[in-house]
């Protein structure tokens, strides 16, 4: 029997792991398919949504502190614990902060293993693929199952940001990277820049280490009608990293040329970004949407022209949601962060240096404002082009579920 078992962020509960929705509909090559919907927050709980795939489907809730802090007691049984600590020694990396994360890793997969294995028997999970579509505490969770068990399972998982750059931890650390390494059979960054990152500090594992790119549906080119404004479209949460302020303090220094911007998503610093809007001449004119179905964006990227893409992130692995723009023909304005190069290029748009000035991203705008219809064309043409090559769902995950398979046979 083919048996996949995914080890997710809530996912389908909730809003979190978007893209999933996407990867999901692939499943049907699998004779059972079995979704741990890890660390699932009873306020998420209240909405689940309809997925393309026939799924049992495992919540295992989020826990009281008191549980996670019982718990940190099985964790001093466990002797990856002690190899951790000793990594953490020799390298001197280690410090208090770092050590309470530990236990909050160790102490979170043994509980969420336990609710697994209270459960399902060895019977239910052998000669499976265990998937974890994160590369943080969730791959540790399958490993503790596999191995309670003894099973003949394999372990693999996906690598994305968060998830995957030390750096950009506020303690610059993830807990038992290169242990995990050694348990897993294979990790899956989702750009070749992840892959690199992880080779260059885990030279021993490189063969274990391969980028496997997300993707997304193909829902046709967008119409496009010129205009005599520039039509900008965003879309992210909004946070610092996101850096919306950026495009704002850029619009706000033109003022002779017509220009609508509309941004997707939402977060903490939207009454902020609203509020520094408003600031803006009346030649700019600002749409903020908020948070929106993945299925009704598509449907707004389809029924309305947009000229441009921007994306001003300070970090990214490699962004879906520009995938999804260049899709429809799109062409974007990206930082140069995280495996964006990878998709963003001189041909399909404009990568920038992450460390762009608000003057120089206005100068960029009025640039593109100046280019001949013929230019841009060849811009949009490039965007759908490299979408083709490169982010197609169909061709991606097709290949991506074709050879979990084959790691069962």
């Amino acid at each position: 029997m083919k048996r996949l078992c995914l080890f997710t962020n809530e996912f389908p509960y909730g809003n979190w792991e978007a893209y999933l929705e996407t990867e999901v509909k692939y499943y049907d090559k699998f004779d059972d398919v079995l979704i741990f919907s890890l660390q699932l927050r009873k306020d998420h709980s209240k909405k689940i949504r309809n997925i393309d795939c026939k799924a049992e489907i495992y919540p295992i809730y989020y826990a009281s502190k008191l549980t996670y802090f019982l718990y940190s007691f099985v964790s001093l049984f466990d002797k990856n614990l002690y190899k951790e600590l000793g990594n953490l020694i020799r390298n001197k990396r280690f410090n208090f902060k770092r050590l309470v994360q530990l236990f909050v890793f160790v102490s979170r997969s043994h509980y969420e293993a336990n609710k697994i294995l209270s459960k399902y028997s060895k019977k239910d999970l052998d000669n499976s693929i265990f998937y974890s579509y994160r590369f943080e505490y969730q791959p540790y969770v399958a490993y503790l199952v596999k191995k309670k068990l003894n099973l003949n399972s394999k372990i693999v998982c996906r690598a994305h940001r968060f998830d995957l750059y030390e750096e950009k931890r506020p303690t610059e650390y993830i807990p038992m990277r290169e242990i995990l390494l050694s348990l897993l059979d294979k990790v899956y960054p989702c750009s070749n820049d992840g892959s690199n990152y992880l080779k260059n500090k885990f030279i021993n594992y490189s063969d274990k280490i391969e980028t496997k790119f997300l993707g997304t549906i193909d829902y046709g080119e967008q119409h496009y009608i010129k205009s005599d404004k520039i039509r900008l479209v965003s879309c992210s949460n909004v946070v610092p990293v996101k850096r919306l302020n950026l495009i704002i303090e850029a619009l706000s220094l033109i003022n002779s040329i017509e220009i609508e911007w509309t941004h997707y998503g939402d977060g903490p610093e939207m009454d902020k970004i609203k509020s520094l809007s408003k600031k803006l001449s009346n030649n700019i004119k600002v749409n903020f949407k908020g948070n929106v179905s993945n299925q009704i964006l598509m449907k707004e990227y389809k029924d309305n022209c947009y000229d441009w893409f921007i994306n001003v992130s300070t970090s990214e692995g490699i962004p879906v949601s520009i995938m999804e723009a260049m899709s429809f023909g799109i062409p974007c304005i990206a930082t140069d962060v995280g495996g964006t190069s990878e998709i963003v290029d001189n041909k399909n748009g404009f990568l920038i240096d992450k460390d762009i000035s608000n003057k120089k991203l206005a100068e960029l705008i009025y640039y593109i404002y100046e280019l001949s219809y013929e230019e841009y064309i060849q811009y949009r043409f490039s965007a759908r082009n490299t979408w083709l090559n490169k982010y197609n769902s169909d061709k991606n995950y097709k290949k991506f579920i074709s050879e979990l398979i084959s790691e069962i046979n």
